[in-house]
């Protein structure tokens, strides 16, 4: 099975070769930055570093995907390969994930707006029956929130086929929609196991999110934590740098057996 294969070979991976931690740990820091403001008590700040980094992931993301096909694939994997990837694909990965959150905030809002149409709707059904209406405004949130799931879904391989498979912009979108379609159970399936595991791993992550914020922690968690900034951002670093590491392996090594697969028999796999 391609999704179970693909986690097995991220672990085996991330073993055969910790370059892909080293990695995984500029990401990792990159993450945290947003933090920094908020820590020195500078809101301007940390939009600024956030909207810096936003600008360097995809390079980043670029020189990871690379150096994790290099690992996959048995080939040379350095750091120096990493830089060099990174750079031959960070203009079209920046030109494509500028591309890919306009097209999610689209549809977002689009969805929005039909559903704000039917909301009127709703509120005329609150008049004859409020938990019916009750009812209508969960399925439509849910209907809503689903569509752009499945959005992100049909489109979300842009940045491997580009470094992968050396795609141009909109034609690395045109590749992660056509391999989808021709494989819809089988990525359907590792998008929900990949989502669910990586919200799993990063509850810790949002936790120290949770202790930036006016409601904190210990307004969701029967206990209160009394751990400082200080100590919880290096936590935060370390998780998301081994979280990132293994879970784009993982996503990675999936879209190399699904184009492998897909090469060699035209039924889904």
């Amino acid at each position: 099975m391609v999704t179970v294969s693909a986690f097995k070979d991220g672990f085996t991976a991330l073993r055969a070769n910790p370059i892909l931690l080293v990695a995984g740990l500029l990401v990792g820091a990159g993450s945290q930055l947003q933090y920094v403001g908020q820590l020195i008590e500078s809101p301007l700040l940390s939009t600024g570093v956030s909207l810096a980094w936003l600008v360097v992931f995809p390079f980043v993301l670029g020189g990871f995907i690379g150096t994790a096909r290099a690992v996959i694939e048995g080939t040379n994997a350095s750091l120096t390969h990493f830089f060099t990837t990174a750079r031959a694909n960070y203009l079209r990965l920046l030109l494509a994930t500028v591309l890919f959150v306009l097209l999610v905030l689209a549809t977002a809002i689009g969805l929005g707006l039909i559903g704000f149409v039917l909301g009127i709707g709703t509120m005329a059904i609150a008049v004859i029956n409020e938990m019916a209406a009750f009812a209508a405004g969960v399925i439509s949130l849910l209907i809503w929130l689903v569509s752009i799931l499945v959005v992100i879904m049909f489109v979300q391989f842009y940045d491997t086929a580009i470094v992968i498979e050396n795609e141009s912009v909109t034609d690395a979108f045109r590749r992660s929609i056509e391999l989808v379609q021709s494989n819809l159970k089988s990525v359907t399936g590792f998008s929900l196991a990949w989502l669910v595991l990586l919200n799993v791993f990063f509850i810790p992550e949002y936790l120290l999110q949770l202790t930036m914020t006016e409601a904190g922690p210990a307004d969701v968690l029967p206990v209160e934590l009394r751990i400082p900034i200080v100590v919880l951002l290096p936590i935060g670093i370390i998780l998301s740098a081994v979280g990132f590491a293994y879970f784009y392996t993982v996503y990675t090594a999936y879209y190399i057996r699904l184009i492998t697969a897909s090469a060699s028999t035209p039924e889904s796999v």
